[in-house]
């Protein structure tokens, strides 16, 4: 992984983003906490970032002057995640939380979808290739997940997720400036690539992709607003909770290494339908059975589908679909709709979910899969792209 091949530096730069992800995504409401802000106030800042991830990605991909140039957009990306983010080492007052976490949360947000733009050019869509890339930060993730927690205990949690996302933040940059260079486009193709991007998303099995993604982000939102609640309600321990979320971390690892061979021999639009149906499972199994340790731990090993399978069939499916710099904005697009606008209505909706039902909100969790793998089945030429190129 530290040697300096195309696919050693691009395993390094997921490596260093998702440890990031490892500190902020499960930490940062317990971070607010710790700085004693008002339930009122910490759900304020989480919806500014929430903006901020919806804007982020197809905002910097549209930006006229940085069009032909997805290393700069990654690098730019970086270094203004890390400086917004460094306000917080100097005033802990609302106004300064809101401006260096919504602009951390736009441009970190932005550079993962020229990220993956770059790794599916340099890839070429090799599926194999890259689910073993992209499992490095999976393996990063789960990592300082641990790392982290056991860094509370010592540092406690305000000094342990600032400096470590600030020493995290500048390996991302280090790392993004030893990204493989994307090759250069002819004006002929970045504007022909353009124009495709403006009719691709017009077309019904892009349409019926996106509302699948939507629709897997939304039934996500139960399980990463309140899963650790429901553990804790049940009788679960804080460290066992972690290693029910390390085992489908772990699933997800494994599933990488047989990913690219499934994406060859089965259609995509049954596989995405297949994720979105084990992941209607997963939600009503959850509700039903997760005072059973061992059917709770089968039940979490479906994360390898509900997100490491899917994100590789996604990931084909953008390659297959968007060609040229129309990658960049799809790429931007797919993000922005499914894990930002998906993902912030199934919080919200979670949140009185669990006010008013409770756990019973994971069963509509799981409809709403259902509902995706409904519409995968008939989004037959999904796969049809794949066979004309």
């Amino acid at each position: 992984m530290f040697a300096n091949s195309t696919k050693a530096r691009l395993s390094q730069i997921y490596f260093s983003y998702f440890t990031i992800i490892g500190v902020v995504s499960h930490y940062l409401g317990l971070y607010l906490d710790s700085l004693q802000l008002p339930a009122t106030t910490i759900g304020s800042i989480l919806a500014v970032m929430t903006i901020g991830r919806i804007l982020g990605p197809s905002t910097w991909a549209h930006l006229s002057w940085l069009n032909k140039n997805t290393h700069l957009r990654i690098q730019l990306g970086c270094l203004f995640a890390l400086l917004f983010f460094s306000l917080l080492l100097f005033k802990h007052n609302t106004l300064f939380i809101y401006l260096a976490l919504g602009g951390f949360a736009f441009f970190w947000s932005a550079v993962l979808p020229q990220i993956e733009t770059l790794t599916q050019a340099k890839l070429e869509g090799d599926a194999s290739a890259y689910s073993l890339v992209r499992m490095w930060g999976s393996i990063s993730f789960i990592l300082f997940v641990i790392i982290a927690g056991w860094s509370f205990e010592h540092f406690g949690v305000t000094q342990s997720v600032e400096y470590m996302t600030m020493v995290l933040l500048v390996i991302l940059l280090f790392n993004s400036v030893r990204l493989p260079q994307p090759q250069v486009k002819h004006s002929a193709v970045v504007s022909s690539s353009k124009l495709s991007f403006q009719k691709r998303l017009k077309q019904k099995h892009v349409v019926a992709f996106l509302v699948c993604s939507m629709l897997m982000q939304f039934s996500f939102a139960p399980y990463y607003g309140f899963f650790s609640i429901y553990m804790q309600d049940i009788g679960y321990t804080g460290y066992q909770t972690g290693m029910f979320i390390s085992v489908g971390v772990v699933a997800e690892i494994v599933i990488f290494f047989y990913a690219g061979k499934l994406v060859k021999q089965f259609a995509l639009n049954y596989l995405i339908a297949f994720c979105l149906a084990l992941t209607a499972l997963r939600w009503f199994t959850l509700n039903s059975f997760a005072e059973h340790v061992l059917l709770l731990i089968l039940i979490q090993t479906i994360h390898a589908f509900s997100y490491g399978l899917f994100h590789v069939c996604a990931q084909k499916f953008m390659h297959n679909e968007f060609v040229g710099d129309a990658l960049s904005k799809g790429q931007a697009f797919y993000l922005s709709v499914s894990f930002g606008i998906g993902g912030a209505l199934g919080a919200w909706c979670a949140g009185w979910g669990w006010h008013l039902i409770y756990d019973a909100t994971y069963y509509f969790a799981a409809a709403f899969a259902l509902l995706g793998a409904v519409i995968g089945l008939q989004a037959k030429s999904i796969e049809s792209s794949a066979t004309t190129r």
